[in-house]
């Protein structure tokens, strides 16, 4: 299956890059493993003409020469998802975007650079109030583009909050979460 763009993530950050990408005339498809809040932004993706591929998993993908070539998912088995751009949108821990055990945070379906404290002891303030640094930990992005072994891959976007430094605690985090998005679709139209 061949598309412009596939977005993997159908949260916030995920819908608003492929209703802004679907709209603009590219042919997007959205893997989207669980729920969403994202409904009005699902309805004008869909009207658009996007497809949705709901309740299915992304467990890995090729990368060639700098670049991912497909993905596969867990329902279509060996039928892989091919597109131009990809745009990562898993979000953090509760999603399971970003995964942390008891000695490291990774990204588990590309293996994509994280930036995380090394000593665990400093993830997280025992005061529920306080900052909570886990929450700013996610994948490294250069020039906009995911970063894996030190190597960028250049047409796979990482928005929202899997990436490091966004924060869904922050009192913009709706409006970053968003920019962030944009900006992906955009170096994704680009490719």
């Amino acid at each position: 299956m061949k598309f412009d763009v596939v977005v993997i993530g159908g949260g916030l950050a995920g819908m608003t890059a492929a209703t802004a990408l679907q709209q603009g005339g590219l042919k997007c498809a959205v893997v989207a493993e669980g729920l969403s809040l994202s409904g009005a932004s699902r309805e004008a993706y869909t009207a658009a003409g996007g497809t949705i591929l709901a309740g299915d998993r992304v467990t890995g993908g090729t990368i060639e020469n700098g670049r991912l070539v497909s993905i596969r998912t867990e329902k279509l088995g060996d039928v892989t998802l091919e597109a131009r751009a990809f745009i990562l949108a898993t979000g953090k821990f509760f999603s399971r975007g970003i995964v942390a055990d008891m000695q490291k945070v990774y990204e588990p379906i590309f293996g994509l650079d994280v930036q995380y404290d090394a000593d665990r002891s400093t993830w997280f303030s025992p005061s529920f109030a306080a900052p909570q640094r886990f929450l700013e930990f996610g994948v490294i992005a250069a020039d906009g583009c995911a970063v894996r072994d030190g190597v960028k891959i250049e047409n796979l976007f990482p928005a929202g909050e899997v990436l490091a430094g966004l924060s869904s605690a922050a009192s913009d985090a709706t409006a970053e979460i968003k920019k962030s998005a944009l900006a992906a679709a955009e170096a994704a139209r680009r490719i």
